[in-house]
């Protein structure tokens, strides 16, 4: 009997260690980030900024998939954004997203198809851009990856065209993590994506209150 209820405890505890990380690691992931503010008047220069659009992200129909006509509008308004860009001499930045917190992963990997994780066939973008620069992060603000901020830098950009998915997620926190920094933002809101549509607009509202324009 002592033997079982050990046992049981041990089951208790180590579900509540998963539980209490898993929370962290979610929180972690849906927070935007923080950093040292520009001086926009040295910031000239724009850049278009196309949030996780993979293959992953981007399939229609099933549980995890898009309604076709959305999607496809969407996509069309994105791609249309970025060769607008490339001809205006506005460079095309592509953010990727790769799940790579340990227990986020093994729970995409049982009950999301394993979509976004390291290893999948998925995580190549799903429109025929090239981008000027391309990154890859593991959180939803896109500045959580030290390689945006330094091609920014590098180019003088202080403004920020936003477009991809999902709205709620790391459009919404890459677009905090810029007006945390001092940047403009400008939401391309044709070209945004996002599954909760009153979620989206609510974030959307907030964003116009920091300063953000949505176009």
């Amino acid at each position: 009997m002592t033997t079982v209820l050990a046992a049981v405890a041990a089951v208790v505890v180590v579900g509540a260690l998963f539980v209490i990380r898993l929370k962290y690691e979610l929180r972690r992931a849906n927070t935007p980030t923080t950093g040292e503010r520009i001086d926009i008047s040295m910031r000239p220069n724009l850049a278009l900024l196309v949030i996780d659009i993979q293959k992953d992200f981007t399939s229609i129909g099933g549980k995890y998939g898009w309604d076709e006509a959305y999607l496809k509008k969407r996509l069309a308004m994105i791609s249309t954004a970025a060769v607008k860009a490339s001809q205006a001499e506005i460079p095309v930045i592509a953010i990727r997203h790769v799940y790579r917190a340990p227990l986020i992963r093994l729970m995409i990997w049982f009950f999301g198809e394993g979509r976004g994780i390291p290893g999948s066939k998925g995580l190549g973008l799903a429109l025929p851009l090239s981008p000027d620069f391309d990154i890859v992060k593991s959180l939803s603000d896109g500045f959580s990856s030290p390689e945006l901020e330094g091609y920014l830098a590098a180019n003088r950009i202080g403004t920020l065209l936003l477009t991809g998915l999902d709205g709620c997620h790391c459009v919404q926190n890459t677009a905090n993590g810029a007006l945390n920094r001092g940047y403009r933002v400008e939401i391309l809101e044709n070209a945004v994506l996002s599954r909760d549509k009153a979620g989206w607009r609510k974030h959307a509202e907030a964003l116009e209150g920091r300063g953000a324009v949505l176009t």
